[in-house]
C-alpha cells in the first residue's frame, strides 16, 4: 500500500462490518432477525480524505457485507483510488464463519481482484493479477485458518455482548494482522451521536500488529507506522440495538487521521 494510504488501512478493517446486530449476552440461537442497515463514514486527515459506504444484511442464519472506500477532497487531487470489498458466510450459535471474500483495488497503479474461500480445512485465496511476492514471511495455513476476512472479523465484534476486550484475527487473502482490542468502558454521547439515534457508547484502545504476509521488518515496527494505540467508539443504534463503530482516531506519520459516522439508514 502506498503512503497516501498507509495511514488510514488499519482503521478500514474495524469499519467492514460495523453494522451487524449484536446478540443479546449468552445467546445461544440461530442468530438475530433480518435486518439491513446502511451506514456512511467520513475519513480526515486535516481535511476530509476519505468516503466509506457499508451495506449490510443479515438473516437468522445467514449474512452478507459490502464495502467501498474511496479517496475523496484533497486526497483525490492526486491520489486516486476506489476499495470495495464483499463477504458472506454463516451465522450460529452466536458466532459468524465465512465462506467467501472478495476484494477489488482500483488505483493508479494496479487493478487487483482478491477471492479467498473458506472450505473447512483450508484457506485458498486467488490475486489477479497476481503479486510478485506473498510477504517475508507469508501466511502458512496455520495462520489463514485461525482468522476470518475483515467483514467477518467486525461481525464476531457485533455478535458479542461486549465489543472491547478481545482480539481479531484477520487475513485479507495475502496479508495476515491482529487487531488487539483492550478494555472497554462507558463513554458520553455526544451530539452527532444523539443526533444519528445510538445509545450506550462504549470506549475502548486497538493495537494492529503484523503476523504474516508483509514486508519483513523488526518486531517493533510491525505497527503500520503506528506508534500509539488507535481510539475507537462503539456505540447501538437504537436502545438495545446493533453494535456500531461510531468513531475511530489515531495519530498517524501524516497527522491526526479520524474517521466519524455520519448516517445511519435502518
Amino acid at each position: 500500500m502506498d503512503d497516501a494510504r498507509r495511514p488510514l488501512r488499519p482503521f478500514l478493517p474495524a469499519l467492514a462490518g460495523a453494522a451487524l446486530w449484536a446478540l443479546p449476552a449468552g445467546a445461544q440461537g440461530p442468530g438475530p432477525e433480518p435486518f439491513h442497515l446502511s451506514l456512511a463514514y467520513d475519513g480526515q486527515l486535516i481535511l476530509k480524505v476519505l468516503d466509506i459506504q457499508v451495506e449490510e444484511t443479515a438473516t437468522a442464519t445467514g449474512y452478507s457485507g459490502q464495502v467501498r472506500l474511496k479517496s475523496s477532497g484533497v486526497l483525490a487531487a492526486f491520489k486516486r483510488f476506489d476499495t470495495r470489498a464483499d463477504a458472506q458466510g454463516r451465522l450460529g450459535q452466536g458466532q459468524a464463519w465465512p465462506s467467501a471474500f472478495h476484494s477489488q483495488n482500483v488505483d493508479s497503479k494496479a487493478n487487483r481482484r482478491t477471492t479467498v474461500a473458506w472450505t473447512g480445512s483450508d484457506v485458498v485465496a486467488t490475486l489477479s493479477p497476481p503479486v510478485h511476492s506473498m510477504g517475508d514471511p507469508p501466511a502458512d495455513g496455520t495462520q489463514k485458518l485461525e482468522a476470518v476476512d475483515p467483514v467477518t472479523g467486525v461481525l464476531r465484534l457485533a455478535l458479542a455482548a461486549e465489543p472491547c476486550g478481545r482480539t481479531l484475527k484477520l487475513f485479507d487473502g495475502k496479508q495476515r494482522y491482529d487487531l488487539d482490542f483492550g478494555p472497554g468502558s462507558a463513554a458520553r454521547i455526544d451530539t452527532r451521536e444523539l443526533r444519528l439515534g445510538l445509545s450506550g457508547a462504549v470506549h475502548c484502545s486497538v493495537r494492529f500488529r503484523e503476523v504474516a504476509g508483509f514486508k519483513k521488518k523488526p518486531e517493533a515496527e510491525r505497527n503500520q507506522g503506528l506508534k500509539h494505540p488507535i481510539a475507537i467508539t462503539f456505540a447501538r443504534a437504537g436502545a438495545n440495538g446493533p453494535w456500531v463503530i461510531s468513531s475511530v482516531s489515531s495519530q498517524t506519520p501524516l497527522g491526526s487521521a479520524t474517521i466519524t459516522l455520519q448516517r445511519v439508514q435502518r
